[in-house]
Formats: structure tokens, sequence, C-alpha cells
């Protein structure tokens, strides 16, 4: 087994991740190791190993089970740590298993995708599982749709109007 903790605190670039999770592709059973350290309370290592898990999910979503994303789910919301938060968040979309949010989670993706505490990243991506949501519940579409209608728009970055705007156009094609 590797000492993956070891790997993630030393200096880390994208190759390394990138060669750290073809290591843990070709031996799967090292998977729950880094996806441990996902809750680490050392914000670099528990980044970084976010980081590498939203690699893994792109690749092998399998590996994901459904107790893991309630898990990821818990951490999205309790975390202090804004790259843990993305990483989770990156997940949960990938997975695309809405039946499993909860209404607190729900919730808290409006404060995200609306609070300017949070980085960007945060918030495209409470939309886009908010979307993600409407998949499932047809009649939380309208809702959702007028709550993205009314944001005063000028108060937000290019990347959350951008991101709004083609949700919203995804909400009116169907």
């Amino acid at each position: 087994m590797m000492d993956i903790r070891n790997q993630l605190t030393l200096v880390l670039e994208k190759k390394y991740i990138d060669k750290l999770v073809a290591d843990i592709l070709t031996k799967p059973n090292d998977f729950q190791q880094i996806y441990d350290l996902m809750f680490d309370a050392e914000e670099k290592v528990a980044w970084r190993a976010g980081w590498g898990c939203t690699k893994i999910c792109s690749k092998v979503p399998d590996l994901f089970s459904d107790f893991h994303y309630v898990e990821i789910l818990n951490l999205a919301s309790s975390t202090k740590f804004h790259g843990v938060q993305r990483a989770c968040l990156s997940i949960l979309f990938e997975l695309n298993r809405p039946q499993l949010l909860t209404s607190d989670f729900i919730n808290n993706c409006f404060e995200w995708m609306i609070s300017p505490k949070y980085p960007i990243a945060v918030q495209a991506y409470s939309m886009k599982i908010l979307f993600q949501f409407c998949n499932l519940e047809p009649d939380f579409k309208f809702e959702f749709k007028a709550y993205l209608e009314n944001i005063e728009i000028n108060n937000y970055s290019v990347g959350f109007a951008t991101t709004r705007k083609n949700i919203l156009k995804l909400l009116d094609n169907r």
C-alpha cells in the first residue's frame, strides 16, 4: 500500500497528481486511502486528496458507492476548506445521483450559489447540481428558474453569469 498522505504533503503539481491517480487506478485497493484523506484535518492534504478524487471520479466513477456519495455530500456541507468543498461538489456533479440529495443540502446549494463569500467554482457547481435535481423533480424546475431569473447578475463574476445563462437556456429547452 502506498503512503499517499506523505505524497500529498510534498510539493505537488498536476503531473504528480496525475501520476498518483494513475497508480491508484492500477491498484484500486488504494482508492480508499486517498478518499479517506479528503477528510484530513490538514487543508493541503484534504484539498490535494480531493483533487485526486475528482480525477479518479472522471475516469472510474464506479469506485464511488452511494455511501461515498452521501459522505461527500456531508463533507461538502461541513468543510471549512473551499478547495475541498469545490472538489466535493465536482464529484457530486460528476456522479449525478440527485435522488440522494437531502433538502438541507439543496438549501446549502442555494446559499453557496448566491453568496459572494464562496468561490465561483462552488457557486457554479451548486447551480449545476440544482439543475440536475430538476431532472428528478420536474416541479422544482419552475422554482429554480424563477430564482435564477431574479438574481441581479451585476453583483457576480462573469463565470457566475455565464453558468446562470447556460442553465437558464437548458431550463427553457425542457
